[in-house]
């Protein structure tokens, strides 16, 4: 391992100082050089070129010590914001003592870090109780660079060190790995380590902070309002770490790196540069554009332009924007103060609505089922979807007294009773710009300048203003997105009856607003899992299921469940084929649709073939394994090649799993889930051999059922097998039952066929099963794809 290069705020302090002593040098420079050249033009009428050439340098010189000196400050302070808010509310945050096992060295190393091919995002992969794993994977995947293998390690303060003078937020070693390729030769290849601090990726779940509020006399408010603070500077700081240190792992040449870093950090171009973008031809389609790329983990901030800019695209008049606006920074201020701001972990946070207010709006045509959608229309929706999830009390129900209050996500019920009280969505469409800002405005003191954005004034609203027909379409909408909604009598009900008061009123289409209920109800379902990547998808809805008090371990066969809901009706399939309907969300639907449908985390299994693959000269496969110890004796006697258990066992796989961890080279892994849903899905010719332990007793072809599910699992080998491939069959069955003719039978039918050349396989002799009966002798066969 090389000597680690790192992002220290000492070495930061010290380019402060080289820009602020760039800065009065700059300016001493522009006086000797520059003061001279007026008076010598007026009384000789000559100028110096190359005292002018000097002064311009100067001038520049001390823009770039500007600009550099302020970059460097803000970086500085941000980190050292984030660590001190961090250790406020965890002071242990930072020191907690924490050892992985490293499957190479066979030693515990200080830290977290998930090593081995093993997925990090298996679910059966537990984290500290202190660590958060979007943080970590949001800093991960910032880091990636092609070809390049990357660990992430979290460790505590003094292993980086960062209290002592370097102050290392971050540090990246490059190691030397010896790696066999496909020619049985050992070549040369590198990993990169990358240490970050454990507050860097805190778990900020509010439970975790009850004790919080005792410490320093606080209000759930506050709290929720420091928990905001803290995850908006840890996103921050994050990015900061992400563009320090990708460059060490893009590049290899340390010290010019290093040097582009900072010179980079502190560019005028680069700086002056990002604001001018925004005004260039195309800036605004290119902004809705990177919005669609990174709907999921763009700030806050950038969507709140992205929303409002497609808003008028879809012709939504100025003044309605303005309206618009101040809406947008009450609910933010709302979601701000119960900890479901900018960063939030929460799936039920402000950025959701964001999301689902955007994604309406992209979803919906302006043509449609032969319905003309005015910007009228677009407006109402998008009101609609900002507020559906407005729930002051969302975060806390009442408890025993002796309980702490427990979170939970919002409730149409009391979204609808919040807007009766405030008349919000009234006061939206009834009264002007001014008039909306002043009703969102607390007024303390005639002395005081008022708060804006904080609070509502239910008694400015007119009496024939409290109840308009854009607030029934409002109400009515919201209502159609109550989950699951075909279940929820209440809100079925009510949706029908505001529907026939919409149909009474001038001018109005019930018809036209149930479609667009149902747009919305769609956009809100899907949202999450276009937006995002199948690994982003699943963080979000396990913390969707920390909300709602479900196990994680249902997920994804609830997820599959609930995608019925939805994706099978013909309007979900005809919205997302439109031809304004954004490929990229289309794109992700179908990964993210794939991933929760099969029941499965396919994506995680073909992720390990892949990258098994590059590093083994051979990967094979388990099939339907009931007892891990023979493939992990196969495994360490077949140390070059790499094997894969797949169990419907979830015990089962946790004990494989720490077998597995002790191989050296860690050569095995093993998957949760359905044999029959997984294969599918890898690629065709990429197992080079199947392994299947069939006992007697899990053999029953008694039944219609019983031959159909082993035909459809056999029929799928083939397609699989790359070219020599083999299923090795070890079983104790009979040869001269009709179970054994049988299943005998359904494997020839597949397409596989006896290979009388090869008896041996990966089995020994001495190899022992449990499931197997005593009294008889095990024997292998194997099979080859015909030619």
């Amino acid at each position: 391992m090389d000597v680690g290069k790192s992002f220290s705020l000492y070495y930061n302090d010290l380019a402060r100082w080289l820009f602020m002593t760039l800065i009065f040098t700059g300016i001493l420079s522009t006086g000797w050089f520059g003061i001279p050249l007026a008076p010598k033009y007026l009384s000789l009428k000559q100028i110096d070129v190359i005292a002018g050439i000097f002064t311009v340098l100067s001038i520049l010189a001390i823009i770039w010590g500007i600009m550099g000196y302020r970059e460097f400050t803000r970086s500085a302070d941000l980190i050292r914001a984030a660590r001190h808010l961090a250790r406020e509310l965890d002071p242990t945050v930072g020191d907690y003592q924490y050892r992985s096992y490293n499957p190479e060295t066979r030693e515990y190393e200080d830290g977290y870090v998930p090593l081995g091919p093993i997925d990090f995002w298996d679910k059966e992969t537990q984290v500290p109780i202190w660590l958060d794993k979007g943080k970590y994977w949001q800093i991960l995947l910032g880091l990636q660079s092609n070809n390049k293998e990357i660990v992430l390690q979290v460790v505590s303060d003094q292993h980086l060190p960062f209290t002592a003078v370097p102050q290392n937020v971050a540090v990246t070693f490059r190691e030397s790995l010896a790696r066999i390729s496909s020619k049985q030769r050992k070549r040369k290849q590198y990993r990169y380590r990358v240490k970050i601090p454990q507050w860097l990726v805190m778990n900020t779940e509010r439970s975790r902070f009850v004790n919080v509020k005792e410490r320093f006399k606080i209000n759930d408010m506050e709290l929720g309002a420091q928990i905001a603070e803290l995850n908006k500077k840890l996103v921050l700081a994050s990015d900061e770490v992400v563009i320090r240190e990708r460059p060490r792992i893009k590049y290899q040449l340390k010290f010019i790196t290093t040097l582009g870093i900072y010179l980079n950090k502190s560019l005028p171009f680069r700086i002056i540069y990002r604001q001018i973008r925004r005004h260039l031809p195309r800036a605004k389609t290119r902004t809705i554009d990177y919005t669609n790329e990174n709907l999921a983990n763009i700030k806050d901030d950038e969507l709140i332009l992205s929303l409002i800019e497609f808003a008028r695209q879809r012709g939504i008049s100025g003044n309605r924007i303005d309206n618009l606006k101040s809406l947008i920074k009450f609910l933010k201020t709302a979601y701000t103060r119960q900890g479901l701001g900018d960063g939030s972990s929460e799936y039920h946070n402000f950025h959701h609505s964001l999301e689902v207010a955007y994604m309406s709006l992209q979803m919906l045509p302006k043509l449609f089922h032969g319905y003309i959608f005015t910007p009228k229309d677009y407006e109402l929706l998008l009101v609609a979807a900002l507020l559906h999830d407005y729930d002051p009390s969302q975060m806390y129900s009442e408890s025993g007294m002796n309980e702490p209050l427990r979170p939970k996500g919002p409730k149409v019920v009391r979204t609808i009773d919040e807007l009766h009280k405030s008349r919000l969505h009234n006061a939206y469409f009834s009264i002007d710009k001014a008039e909306f800002e002043d009703y969102l405005q607390d007024q303390k003191s005639a002395l005081i300048r008022p708060s804006q954005f904080v609070t509502t004034h239910p008694e400015y609203i007119k009496a024939e203003d409290k109840v308009t027909i854009e607030g029934i379409i409002i109400e009515a909408l919201i209502w159609h997105t109550d989950f699951p909604y075909f279940k929820q009598n209440l809100a079925r009900e009510t949706f029908t009856q505001l529907l026939n008061e919409i149909s009474k009123a001038e001018g109005q289409d019930a018809d036209k607003i149930k479609l667009m209920a149902e747009v919305l109800w769609i956009a809100d379902l899907c949202v999450t899992y276009m937006g995002s990547d199948p690994i982003r998808a699943w963080d979000r809805v396990t913390n969707l299921y920390d909300e709602l008090y479900l196990p994680k371990v249902e997920a994804v066969s609830r997820t599959d469940a609930f995608f019925s809901d939805f994706a099978e009706t013909g309007l979900f399939k005809e919205l997302i084929r439109t031809r304004q309907f954004p490929d990229i969300f289309r794109q992700r639907w179908n990964l993210v649709y794939h991933f929760f449908h099969e029941g499965n985390p396919s994506t995680q299994l073909n992720r390990t073939i892949h990258k098994a693959r590059k590093l083994y000269l051979k990967v094979n496969m388990e099939i339907e394994m009931h007892n891990s110890e023979m493939l992990h004796e196969i495994a360490a006697a077949n140390w070059a090649e790499y094997f894969i258990g797949i169990s419907k066992d979830q015990n089962e796989v946790l004990q494989a799993k720490s077998k597995f961890y002790a191989l050296d080279p860690p050569n095995a892994s093993s998957f949760w889930g359905d044999a029959q849903k997984l294969l599918p899905n890898i690629p065709s010719k990429s197992i080079d051999n199947f392994i299947l332990i069939l006992p007697t007793k899990f053999v029953t072809l008694t039944s219609k059922e019983e031959k159909l599910a082993f035909k459809s699992l056999f029929g799928i080998l083939p397609d699989k097998l790359r070219s020599n491939g083999t299923l090795q069959l070890l079983t104790e069955l009979e040869r001269k039952s009709i179970t054994f003719k049988e299943l005998l039978e359904i494997i020839v039918e597949s397409g596989l066929q006896l290979d009388l050349s090869r008896e041996k396989g990966y089995f020994q002799k001495n190899m022992k099963n449990p499931d197997f009966i005593e009294v008889r002798d095990p024997y292998v066969l194997v099979f080859n794809s015909k030619k």
